[in-house]
C-alpha cells in the first residue's frame, strides 16, 4: 500500500482553521468582575433576603443623571433572580440578607458627600438615585468607596440583616448609563456579578 506524500499537507490545512480559532479564543478578554466578601461568614446560612432600607437625602439636579424608576426595577429583578438561582427567598419581615446596589456616574454629577455618617460607616451609594446606605464595611478586605470606581460600574452589596454589616461585594464595569434603561445590558451586567456569589474561599479553588 503506497500513501501520498500529499496527505500531511491535507490533514494540516483541515487543521488550520481550529488553530486560528483557538489562538484568537485564547487572546479573547472576557467582562473583568471583581468581587470581596468577609471569610468569616458562612455564606450557607443565609436563606432570606430584602432590599435595604434606603435615604434620600440628596436628589441630583441640573444636568446631573436623572432618577429612572424603570432601570431601578430592572436591576432589582434582575439581582432577586440570581438569588433565587442560589436556593433564597425573599422575606421582608425576617429577612438575614439584606441587598443594596450602585452605580458610578462622572465625579462632576456627584453630590458631596454626607458628613452625618457614623465613622467607619460607608456609604454605598447611587450617585444618580441619590441613595444613601448606612451600613458597615470595616470587615470587608479592600473595600473602596463607590466614589472611586470608573463611571458606569455597577455595584451589588450584600449585607448581614442582623450585624448590619457589609459581606459581601460585587463590582463590573459594565460602562452602564444610568439614565437610559436597558434590560439586556443591565441584566447581563448583574448576572456576570452575581456569578461570584456565592464566593469559593481560596483554599478549595
Amino acid at each position: 500500500m503506497q500513501i501520498s506524500s500529499k496527505t500531511p499537507h491535507s490533514f494540516l490545512r483541515l487543521l488550520r482553521p481550529l488553530f486560528v480559532f483557538l489562538f484568537f479564543s485564547s487572546c479573547t478578554v472576557g467582562p473583568v468582575i471583581n468581587s470581596t466578601y468577609n471569610d468569616n461568614v458562612s455564606f450557607g446560612n443565609y436563606q432570606y433576603y430584602a432590599w435595604h432600607d434606603t435615604e434620600l437625602p440628596v436628589r441630583i439636579t441640573g444636568n446631573g443623571p436623572a432618577y429612572s424608576p424603570l432601570l431601578d426595577q430592572q436591576i432589582k429583578i434582575a439581582v432577586e433572580s440570581e438569588l433565587v438561582k442560589e436556593g433564597l427567598r425573599p422575606n421582608d419581615e425576617a429577612p438575614n440578607l439584606l441587598i443594596a446596589y450602585d452605580i458610578a456616574v462622572p465625579g462632576q454629577h456627584a453630590p458631596e458627600a454626607d458628613t452625618a455618617f457614623a465613622p467607619g460607616f460607608g456609604y454605598g451609594y447611587s450617585y444618580w438615585y441619590g441613595y444613601r446606605y448606612r451600613y458597615d464595611t470595616t470587615n470587608l478586605i479592600d473595600f473602596k468607596s463607590i466614589t472611586e470606581m470608573a463611571p458606569g460600574t455597577v455595584v451589588i452589596d450584600l449585607i448581614d440583616a442582623n450585624t448590619n454589616q457589609l459581606v459581601w461585594r460585587g463590582w463590573y464595569e459594565a460602562g452602564i448609563d444610568p439614565t437610559v434603561a436597558n434590560t439586556y445590558d443591565i441584566t447581563q451586567a448583574v448576572v456576570n456579578i452575581m456569578s461570584r456569589y456565592p464566593p469559593v474561599p481560596q483554599a478549595s479553588q
